[in-house]
């Protein structure tokens, strides 16, 4: 069985490597981005099974999602929103473009986004 694969994306480079380290413990191959341009970059060498982006501070996230699952290969792969616990908004319009859900900065612990992720593209792989 292959690695499961994520792309995070995260202007916040401390929180992001929190989560990629906990995620690499967890089996999983990791890329970490800071910015919508360098995860462009990344998406041309390898599709990761998921993206958890947090679009605070990023330009244009919501069109990101959006191009991420009108992609080809990209549009299989499950998106996951980061975001503060008040971001009602941003949470509705995300899950209109395609996201697969969404976890609470600061209330979400990395295991827990683990088990979430693992059982999406685990589901996914069986359909």
């Amino acid at each position: 069985m292959s690695k499961s694969s994520l792309l995070i994306v995260d202007g916040d480079a401390y929180y992001a490597g929190i989560f990629a380290n906990r995620f690499e413990a967890a089996g999983w191959k990791v890329w970490v981005t800071e910015s919508i341009e360098d995860a462009h970059k990344q998406l041309t060498k390898d599709v990761p099974d998921a993206v958890i982006i947090d679009p605070s501070g990023l330009d244009e996230p919501l069109e990101f999602l959006h191009a991420l699952r009108l992609g080809g290969e990209t549009s299989k792969c499950i998106l996951m929103v980061l975001t503060e616990l008040g971001d009602r908004e941003l949470i509705k319009k995300a899950e209109n473009l395609g996201s697969s859900g969404y976890f609470f900065k600061g209330h979400f612990f990395p295991s827990e986004a683990i088990k979430k992720l693992q059982r999406l593209v685990d589901e996914r792989g069986r359909n």
